[in-house]
């Protein structure tokens, strides 16, 4: 062979590859999606073009990806079929069920999440389930409706009501204006859809929450199912994505409504307007600049105020999403199934399933609650600190043993590693607040994790006292690791078909660290598992001293008489000093209220000592001791308390008290008190 048509054989080769990309755009089949009338996610519209919410975001995926895209329209049933058959590869707004997932490959992130809802004519007088007694009901035909009440055992409805398919919306809704039907059960979003009318009216009544997604051929390219995931992740996580403006525009008529033929110049009138403005406000600002400083930081003041309270907005929207789902989704559950329970010839096996799943619902709403109270004490700065003595070992092996059924029902190892010396373990901090710290770290760590361990472990070091919840779950994205911090934010997205939550955990974990002045980060890997540091200052309690010395104690005691006053309110806590100082040698008088200890004290001058309760009604300990002080300088005042404010021993001591002890009081700390000041 010649050099030349060497070189010519090397050069057709190396135009047959540039060609490829071209030859292979050009063979590429068009996607077939199939389209049918459920206004407003997908809809035929006056053009006889496909239109709505899931029609808007094929749009955008198709425009991202370059794919081609074919529309086949007809109705749910023919395109359901034709799905079966392989004539179209796409059939949105599917809802899932075990049969379809069985027939049809679901994508993995829902597009939209919607509930069935049941709709009458105005006036028709049906407000709750037991009105549908008898009634006729009106569903889409091979809907998941249809589905929900023909083969679903567990539907809250009465069993006398009679069914009645329809092919589109427009036969069920003209059935149900001539009396044919008396009520027709639809997704949500029939609410807003053309086919919602002056005369219709929602009824209030609720079924089966679900998500809706894209169901695909089951021989159709498994990539083409992942592009349409990633578009979706990607789309649904960016707050200013196309995602959010389809939903608006469908959501809101205004936006598709049209502008006026005078907007334009209206428009234009505007930008003049403010371009005036902006010319002056520009030159005004310079003057201003130039004369002073202060009102340029005034007015900064101002923006960042602006962007808070934009910030809050944007959270307070997202709240309102996040708890719309949370509390609607027990509570359907809950009302559900207690109309259940209400039927006389139910078995007991069933019974008892309803009643757990009732259970269940109103412990999930609980937690919800629970967790909007503890954010709103959080932002309204409500959280006080109350430092009682606090055991770490105790608290450690309390949680280990409360989670280990948990760990064990999932097939998980629990392991606590406690490295605490005990002479170390006992350390005055909020319990409440650490209490609520492990138990949502322990709780996400067992949510998380499928498969593993979950391993529990505490040390001090230096002058901090160190904790870590380690897991080897799902673990969290590097670029979501900041995020999950922030409220009603979970790591990834596809978290939130498998894993329920309000998003609010970690939040409020973050800030109660914060105010026990400790610090908190994050160590994972996606794929391998999460670890979770914390700390809190190591602030060492009074060390519990030895029964002998307690024995010793109260021996030395019953040689002296003493006449120890008792201020008191609380009858508890009034019997249990009662039986600490239950010996021969004490008498104890009681004060029920500040006012009483005063008078006690000034009618009893040979009073030994006198244990002030800080909190008291109508006078307060610190205001009684005050009192006392004008009168009886000499006798000892022991201050006790279940509050540690700060400050508040300082307060105490001030006001003329002696020591101060806390709540709940140890027997040997108190002997050691009362023995210091009887000498």
């Amino acid at each position: 062979m010649t050099p030349v048509k060497k070189y010519q054989k090397y050069l057709f080769l190396l135009f047959l590859l540039l060609l490829q990309p071209v030859l292979w755009a050009q063979i590429k089949e068009p996607v077939r999606i199939g389209v049918y009338e459920n206004s407003p996610k997908i809809l035929i519209d006056e053009q006889g073009k496909a239109a709505g919410i899931f029609i808007d975001i094929i749009s955008e995926i198709a425009g991202n990806e370059d794919l081609k895209v074919e529309y086949v329209y007809g109705n749910w049933s023919q395109l359901k079929t034709a799905l079966s058959n392989g004539e179209i590869d796409i059939l949105p707004d599917f809802a899932y069920s075990r049969e379809r997932d069985s027939l049809f490959t679901l994508n993995a992130v829902p597009v939209l999440s919607s509930w069935l809802e049941a709709f009458s004519l105005k006036g028709a007088g049906i407000h709750s389930v037991q009105d549908l007694e008898g009634k006729n009901i009106g569903v889409l035909k091979g809907s998941v409706q249809e589905a929900f009440l023909l083969d679903d055992p567990e539907h809250p409805l009465p069993e006398n009501f009679r069914l009645k398919v329809f092919d589109a919306y427009p036969e069920s809704v003209k059935a149900l204006r001539n009396g044919e039907i008396d009520v027709l059960v639809a997704s949500r979003f029939f609410y807003f859809s053309n086919h919602y009318t002056k005369d219709i009216s929602s009824t209030g009544i609720i079924f089966r929450p679900a998500d809706l997604y894209f169901a695909f051929n089951r021989n159709v390219d498994p990539d083409l199912v992942n592009l349409f995931d990633r578009n979706l992740a990607d789309m649904k996580n960016n707050p200013h994505s196309s995602y959010y403006r389809i939903l608006h525009s469908w959501f809101d008529p205004v936006l598709r409504a049209g502008r006026p033929n005078y907007f334009l110049w209206a428009l234009a009138a505007a930008l003049t307007i403010l371009l005036i403005v902006l010319i002056f406000t520009f030159s005004l600002k310079y003057q201003v600049d130039v004369t002073t400083k202060a009102l340029w930081q005034r007015n900064r003041q101002l923006t960042l105020a602006k962007e808070k309270a934009e910030e809050n907005e944007r959270l307070k929207t997202i709240f309102l999403q996040n708890m719309s789902h949370e509390i609607r989704t027990p509570m359907n559950g809950i009302i559900g199934f207690l109309s259940l329970l209400k039927k006389q010839d139910l078995d007991p096996e069933s019974r008892e399933k309803y009643i757990d799943i009732v259970n269940k619902s109103g412990q999930r709403l609980l937690t919800t609650i629970n967790n909007i109270i503890e954010i709103s004490k959080i932002d309204t700065k409500q959280i006080e600190i109350r430092n009682t003595e606090v055991d770490l070992t105790e608290i450690l092996n309390f949680y280990y043993n409360f989670f280990l059924p948990q760990a064990r029902e999932k097939g998980l190892d629990l392991i606590l590693k406690c490295e605490i010396p005990e002479d170390k373990s006992v350390i005055l901090t909020d319990k409440f607040i650490l209490d609520n710290i492990l138990t949502n770290l322990i709780n996400n760590a067992l949510k998380f994790t499928n498969k593993g361990i979950v391993e529990i472990g505490a040390s001090v070091v230096d002058d901090v006292v160190k904790f870590y919840i380690k897991d080897s779950g799902i673990g969290i994205p590097e670029d979501r690791q900041n995020a999950i911090f922030d409220r009603f934010v979970q790591a990834n997205l596809n978290m939130t078909r498998a894993h329920e939550g309000s998003g609010l955990g970690l939040a409020i974990v973050k800030a109660y660290v914060e105010i026990l002045k400790g610090e908190l980060w994050l160590e994972s890997k996606e794929g391998e598992g999460s670890t979770f540091h914390f700390t809190i200052p190591y602030v060492p309690a009074d060390l519990p001293v030895k029964t002998e010395e307690t024995e010793y104690l109260t021996e030395k005691l019953q040689a002296e008489h003493l006449k120890i006053l008792i201020g008191e309110d609380d009858n508890i806590s009034f019997l249990f000093l009662q039986q600490l100082l239950n010996l021969p040698h004490i008498t104890i008088i009681r004060a029920k209220n500040g006012a009483q200890a005063i008078e006690l004290a000034r009618n009893n001058p040979d009073i030994s000592l006198i244990l002030m309760d800080i909190k008291m009604p109508e006078v307060n300990g610190i205001e009684a001791t005050g009192e006392i002080r004008k009168f009886n300088p000499q006798v000892p005042i022991i201050a006790q308390s279940a509050y540690t404010f700060t400050g508040e021993k300082e307060q105490a001591l001030e006001a003329g008290c002696n020591d101060y002890i806390t709540k709940p009081i140890n027997k040997t700390r108190l002997l050691q008190l009362i023995e210091k000041y009887s000498r």
